[in-house]
């Protein structure tokens, strides 16, 4: 072993013991506390693709977290080969479905429960006279909006017939962290108003933008409003963008297995620092890779390609719950794993067309290769060695014709 490679693992074993070596995190849910969910979901998958027919499967572009609020935004995706919409607009956080029906001004028509001075109650009946009654809290922005009309066009009037979808939405405004943003692709959950910045001044009435609840009691709330049992799960927004602290994202991830990992790649923001970071605990835990709002710019644009056995919701669903998916940046389909697998022994992947492949674990890139294969033996170790020293492995490819298409697995959790 060279200097490097004990460094190397010399960080990876810090990496590895850093979440229990942390203090306890002031946001940690009191002892006690009570669950809302109702249901129980087995580990998160530990061996991803497990059971995939390769030669069969189909591929479904999609996206957990991409904000969609005209034609003009909806032909960006379609530009991508979008097969599954999962809207994820707030302001508020409600399921933007169906799409072909969605009017221009739903938003203010909303009938979920909203925190109102930090209780949950039925949401007015007439928004419009709430934001009458105080006129001297709207702001300039808001009066030039003011008052609220109802748009009777559609939003999307191109909205493809065959598209699939299913319910989500970006929910914020949790309580310790306020910086914490959450979706959740297969969950009807709503939260939140239409007052964004308190422009109407709704806010200074005392109605919440957001959930305005504990972390962990709008995560139950998420996973209560799945519509499929085992499809479907919560993302962790953005944590470089937010500055969450891994300790927080590792406390998260274990409160329950349907919170299913974060996003890496979104708009620019690059988080497989975190990603490894929490692999390397022995977590599982999956890779997204979104857009969010950027989506005029190719090279901020990710895409979780689903693998599923039938073009269904459903089946959609379930790849993400069972991490049969894999990340894109652009996401143009020049560039598509056609296998991924661990034996137990050795990690395979194989591309379409020849590309440089990589093999990272905790300690960096094992094994890096210019082909259309690649695979890579976990090192066996022995019985006086103590632990192993591979945690986790996860493949990435890079396309080598210039177009710029990066393509990452799920990790397999050694």
């Amino acid at each position: 072993m060279n200097r490097r490679e004990f460094i190397a693992l010399s960080a990876a074993g810090v990496i590895a013991g850093g979440a229990k070596a942390a203090e306890t995190p002031r946001w940690k849910p009191p002892a006690g506390c009570k669950r809302l969910v109702t249901t129980e979901a087995p580990p998160r998958n530990r061996r991803p693709y497990a059971g995939v027919d390769w030669s069969r499967a189909l591929r479904v572009n999609t996206t957990s977290h991409g904000h969609c609020l005209d034609k003009w935004k909806l032909e960006k995706y379609l530009k991508h080969n979008f097969g599954l919409m999962t809207i994820s607009n707030y302001y508020p956080s409600a399921p933007t479905m169906p799409g072909a029906t969605i009017r221009k001004n739903h938003i203010y028509h909303r009938t979920h429960k909203v925190n109102y001075k930090d209780k949950l109650v039925d949401p007015p009946k007439d928004w419009t006279a709430v934001v009458a009654a105080h006129p001297e809290l709207i702001s300039a922005e808001g009066k030039k909006k003011y008052p609220i009309v109802e748009d009777s066009s559609l939003m999307f009037p191109n909205w493809p017939k065959d598209m699939l979808e299913a319910p989500n939405a970006e929910h914020h405004r949790f309580w310790p962290v306020p910086t914490l943003h959450l979706c959740a692709p297969g969950s009807a959950y709503a939260s939140g108003t239409f007052d964004k910045w308190n422009m109407y001044g709704t806010g200074t009435q005392g109605y919440c933008p957001g959930s305005g609840e504990r972390w962990y009691v709008a995560v139950d709330r998420l996973i209560n409003g799945l519509i499929q049992p085992d499809g479907g799960g919560v993302t962790i927004n953005h944590p470089s963008w937010s500055h969450l602290d891994r300790n927080f994202i590792a406390e998260l991830l274990d409160w329950d297995p349907r919170v299913l990992g974060i996003e890496v790649l979104e708009a620019g923001h690059n988080s497989e620092h975190y990603w490894d970071w929490i692999l390397s605990t022995g977590r599982q835990c999956f890779g997204f890779f979104v857009p969010d709002w950027s989506t005029d710019n190719d090279k901020m644009f990710g895409v979780n390609v689903l693998v599923v056995p039938e073009k269904t919701v459903e089946a959609c669903l379930r790849a993400y719950r069972q991490g049969c998916f894999y990340g894109a940046a652009q996401g143009y389909g020049r560039l598509n794993f056609t296998s991924l697998s661990f034996d137990g022994k050795t990690v395979r992947a194989t591309v379409d067309r020849p590309a440089r492949l990589e093999v990272k674990t905790a300690r960096g890139v094992v094994k890096e290769v210019k082909a259309a294969e690649i695979a890579w033996d976990v090192p066996e170790t022995k019985p006086w060695q103590g632990a192993p020293i591979e945690i986790f492995a996860r493949v990435k490819a890079y396309s080598i014709d210039g177009d710029g298409e990066i393509l990452f697995s799920q990790p397999f959790m050694l």
